[in-house]
């Protein structure tokens, strides 16, 4: 009976098709971190679902809607929490997963067009990251929009659709948050969902130091290993919305400059700090290395040990972001908008 159930559900969801094999490598952490940010994307979506049942996106009321949310709905602090400690972790496993992808070279021949998408992720990523910070509406979000519309009015024409003057009677705010709830995250369901096609159809990369042919296993035994580290993930995101408020300051005071941006976002503060342009410059540079890299990159090694100059790079982009964000924490501002 059982089996029979079984056969039916398989034959009508195709459910047969997840039996394909994969190497066994991939049920390790490092093989994982893909799936593990999957599943922290997946957690912020369903509390963001419901964090907007609470939300106003109107300037007056946003700062206290948030508030409203925290000091007097029921657990309401622990969805806060989970939401905002979903995006520190996101961020942190997809930062990871970059560095493992660069560091076994699977973004090379032929999987350039997923590096591609997984740094179109990464942006999105970002933006989403950026509008969640703006949309709490305190001093923090505040000064955040002021230097995004700065930027937005130094690029002209390009940057008219994100200023104020684009949609004159809709506040800007309403705007980052629809944008926030719906045109990012549909943009990134259908990149994942490309992203997942294309890892499916190259097939996990080869281990780099593999001599022989590696064992197979069934994909269902590594979604078993997946949700067991999406339930690990769960798990640390709930003992740090439990243990640590996310930061929700009061409505914010215009005109004045005074804090720094989340981690995420501090090093270009220290860019900043040191040639006001970096604002401008800075992101599509990077986007732009990130982006040729397979294109550069066209030696066919891909043991770490015989490739030093990508490791050189790799080494020195850690160090210096990692220097950049110590600094902008430490750094004091120097000029204002």
């Amino acid at each position: 009976m059982a089996h029979g159930l079984s056969k039916i559900l398989q034959d009508r969801l195709g459910l047969h098709l997840l039996n394909y094999e994969i190497p066994e490598y991939s049920n390790s952490i490092k093989y994982s971190l893909g799936g593990m940010t999957l599943s922290a994307f997946m957690v912020l979506a369903l509390s963001g679902l419901l964090l907007a049942q609470f939300y106003v996106p109107n300037p007056e009321r946003a700062n206290q809607s948030l508030h409203y949310l925290v000091d007097q709905v029921y657990l309401g602090w622990f969805l806060r929490g989970i939401h905002f400690w979903a995006a520190e972790v996101l961020t942190v496993t997809m930062t990871l997963h970059a560095i493992r992808v660069f560091f076994t070279a699977s973004y090379k021949n032929p999987r350039e067009i997923n590096w591609l998408i997984g740094i179109g992720l990464m942006v999105l990523m970002v933006t989403l990251l950026f509008t969640g910070t703006v949309i709490k509406w305190d001093q923090e979000a505040y000064e955040a929009l002021a230097h995004f519309l700065w930027v937005a009015e130094q690029i002209g024409v390009l940057g008219l659709p994100l200023t104020e003057e684009f949609a004159q009677g809709v506040p800007i705010l309403n705007r980052i948050y629809m944008a926030h709830i719906s045109l990012l995250p549909i943009i990134t369901l259908l990149m994942l969902g490309l992203h997942l096609f294309y890892v499916k159809f190259h097939k996990l990369s080869p281990l780099p130091h593999a001599s022989g042919k590696s064992k197979n296993m069934p994909f269902t035994q590594h979604m078993v290993y997946l949700r067991w580290a999406g339930a690990g993930v769960f798990l640390v995101i709930c003992l740090l919305a439990l243990t640590i408020a996310p930061p929700l300051g009061q409505e914010p005071v215009l005109g004045l400059e005074i804090t720094k941006p989340p981690w995420q976002f501090v090093w270009i503060f220290a860019l900043e700090n040191l040639w006001v342009p970096s604002l401008i410059v800075a992101p599509p540079l990077i986007i732009l290395f990130l982006l040729a890299i397979p294109f550069v990159d066209q030696n066919k090694e891909r043991y770490w040990k015989k490739r030093p100059l990508a490791m050189m790079v790799l080494v020195g982009f850690i160090l210096l972001f990692s220097y950049l964000i110590i600094w902008g924490k430490i750094t004091t501002l120097t000029h204002s908008m």
